[in-house]
């Protein structure tokens, strides 16, 4: 079951920040199962696990690409790309 507080990178806006969550499924991307696994890899090496921090700089016309800061670094990821990366918006986890 998946966390009702988890959304996707994708759907955040300008400006807002997160906690990555994990990286979720990249079926979107209409690949197979090793272009999805260099996806997951990629996005992983980039900084995106779980625990990091992110902020949605800035998105493009039609929200794409995004450019997301990470790690004191600032990318460019399509949309669909962005999709699989899973996030909580920060400060909306709720006290155990």
């Amino acid at each position: 079951m998946s966390d009702p507080l988890s959304l996707s990178l994708s759907d955040l806006r300008d400006g807002d920040t997160a906690v990555v969550t994990g990286l979720g499924d990249a079926s979107a991307l209409g690949v197979d199962d090793e272009g999805r696994e260099t996806l997951v890899a990629r996005l992983r090496d980039l900084g995106f696990v779980p625990g990091a921090h992110c902020e949605v700089v800035a998105r493009m016309w039609f929200g794409d690409p995004l450019a997301v800061r990470i790690g004191g670094s600032t990318f460019a990821l399509r949309r669909v790309e962005a999709a699989a990366v899973r996030v909580e918006r920060a400060g909306t986890r709720a006290a155990a």
